[in-house]
């Protein structure tokens, strides 16, 4: 195999491989959704009960960020991410085998594995996709984290009435095989890269330590997420409280917002293009403001907040992470980086649906919830504005 044939395998193998593992990292977590009335009954648990099975893997993103840069360190980025997938098929189908205590074993395993995952991306992308590439790798990532959740939610259902509930949720494992085909290739072919790899420079060996640009990027993350968890956790019960309309129509504005984050993260790396990182993230945060506008001071032009905010939840997830695939030095370094940012964010995010739901009752109105999402929008219009003027220094 030439030189040239080996670079565009390699190049193939890893846009396959990005793709297939974006998939597992959001599919297992919302593939319960739609089956939620039947797995409440089925294990004969309460509401409150079958949303820890949301809540933990949640807590997992925050709470073992720190485990993805240690398990790089010993078995590579590639070795990382065939225990991450490996988890993720595991978990999968015990949260499928009958009893609640099982399941929530088996989703602390699909939150430590997701969270692997979700630590090493940036890195693999740093290392491996050149500078000019990085954003259009990123946005196949997000694109396809996105387009994953939604053939689960459309397609578990009918599967739900072919196979029954337990084995339309496991059968998303196949997929998790398939991914862990994929990494199998790019992990022999990264040990073989490896044997003619120079030693690490001193530099290379130092500790991670937060800068100012880190600290910013993660407050901008935390936004970011603060805002995604708390609409798609609230959305369809804020509009049929404040407009009375049906489950149905309430539900097709988180559908439209879901699918609005596919068209975010295509038009970051064109508009990248275009125009300086500043700019584009400044775009995104303007839409990401309008969301909660529309919700407080025309609610019934939902579908219009819906699509901004949608826009802007996919395009704010695919710059935030390009800006870490730039700037974070070598893979160990970008692999640390993302884990600070990541245990900040998913930390605070974990509180926003509880926060939001307490507002809520407390105030007996949708008005102070959503300025809390106002604020938090806010916040990463300004963060993501010195987070990219930071970054374009730096690079």
């Amino acid at each position: 195999m030439t030189t040239a044939e080996r670079g565009r395998l390699r190049v193939g193998l890893l846009l396959a491989g990005i793709v297939l593992l974006a998939f597992q990292l959001r599919s297992p977590l919302v593939a319960l959704a739609p089956v939620a009335a039947e797995a409440q009954r089925g294990w004969a648990i309460t509401p409150a009960a079958f949303g820890l099975l949301t809540t933990v893997p949640l807590l997992c993103f925050g709470l073992a960020t720190p485990l993805a840069p240690w398990l790089a360190r010993r078995i590579g980025l590639e070795g990382a991410i065939e225990v991450c997938i490996g988890g993720i098929v595991v978990a999968t189908v015990l949260r499928s085998i009958d009893g609640f205590g099982v399941a929530i074993a088996a989703v602390v395993l699909l939150g430590l594995a997701i969270t692997i995952g979700n630590v090493l991306v940036p890195a693999v992308i740093r290392r491996d996709v050149p500078p000019r590439g990085r954003a259009a790798a990123t946005s196949v990532y997000s694109v396809a984290i996105n387009v994953g959740t939604v053939i689960t939610s459309v397609v578990t259902v009918p599967l739900a009435a072919l196979l029954g509930w337990r084995a339309a949720v496991a059968a998303w494992s196949v997929a998790g095989v398939i991914a862990a085909a994929v990494w199998l290739v790019q992990l022999r072919l990264a040990r073989s890269d490896a044997r003619l790899a120079p030693p690490l420079a001193p530099a290379e060996r130092m500790p991670f330590r937060p800068d100012l640009l880190a600290v910013v990027i993660a407050v901008t993350f935390t936004a970011q997420s603060v805002s995604y968890y708390g609409v798609t956790t609230w959305l369809p019960t804020l509009l049929a409280d404040e407009r009375g309309y049906s489950p149905a129509v309430a539900g097709s504005a988180s559908a439209v917002f879901q699918l609005g984050g596919i068209a975010g993260a295509i038009v970051v790396p064109l508009l990248r293009l275009r125009f300086r990182p500043r700019t584009v993230i400044a775009l995104i945060g303007v839409l990401w403001v309008s969301l909660p506008v529309v919700l407080l001071v025309a609610p019934e032009h939902f579908v219009l907040g819906s699509i901004t905010g949608g826009i802007a939840q996919g395009g704010g997830f695919t710059a935030v992470f390009t800006i870490i695939a730039e700037v974070g030095g070598d893979a160990r370094r970008t692999t640390a980086l993302s884990a600070f940012v990541q245990t900040c964010s998913y930390l605070v995010a974990a509180a926003a649906p509880p926060v939001v739901g307490a507002l809520h009752q407390l105030a007996g109105n949708w008005t102070a919830p959503m300025l809390l999402i106002l604020g938090s929008t806010l916040v990463f219009l300004v963060g993501g504005v010195l987070a990219a003027t930071f970054a374009a220094r730096r690079t």
